[in-house]
């Protein structure tokens, strides 16, 4: 799958400009991401390229780390937008590496606050190996990946 995956949904753009300002504060991202995760990043407000982070979630009573690096954040004021540019670098479930299947995988999280503007995650990943004989079962994962962060982006959004 080497194209884009695209979850969207369209807000005012009040609510819009509001939720490029979180995207950007690295700091609040635990503040509206669904589940109530725990985030341990460096000692940065912003996100910077080249960054890594981790995301602690609870998955089907087992505690999940995901591993991210930050491949690309910029942000504009005509018309106001933000984006970041994610790369997942590994999982760990129960402290045992999972999803490698999904090594490589990029999200690309956008809000641009003007009329018809809102949010947007997309999701590319290319099954690599063996992988690609299970890539149509594993992309409903990603697309769940894309469709939750969107309700994510949505939140912060609405904060």
């Amino acid at each position: 799958m080497e194209e884009w995956t695209h979850r969207q949904r369209t807000l005012a753009p009040e609510d819009a400009a509001q939720g490029c300002a979180r995207l950007m504060a690295l700091g609040s991202w635990p503040q509206w991401m669904v589940g109530q995760p725990a985030m341990m990043a460096p000692t940065v407000e912003r996100p910077e390229v080249g960054m890594r982070f981790e995301i602690h979630r609870l998955l089907r009573g087992a505690p999940l780390v995901e591993r991210w690096r930050i491949v690309e954040a910029r942000e504009g004021t005509s018309p106001i937008f933000a984006e970041v540019l994610l790369e997942l670098e590994g999982q760990l479930r129960g402290e045992r590496p999972a999803g490698r299947a999904f090594l490589g995988l990029q999200l690309r999280l956008t809000v641009l606050a003007e009329e018809g503007g809102g949010v947007e995650a997309a999701v590319r990943w290319t099954p690599k190996g063996m992988h690609r004989l299970l890539a149509r079962r594993l992309r409903s994962d990603v697309v769940r990946l894309a469709e939750r962060w969107v309700v994510d982006l949505a939140a912060a959004c609405d904060a």
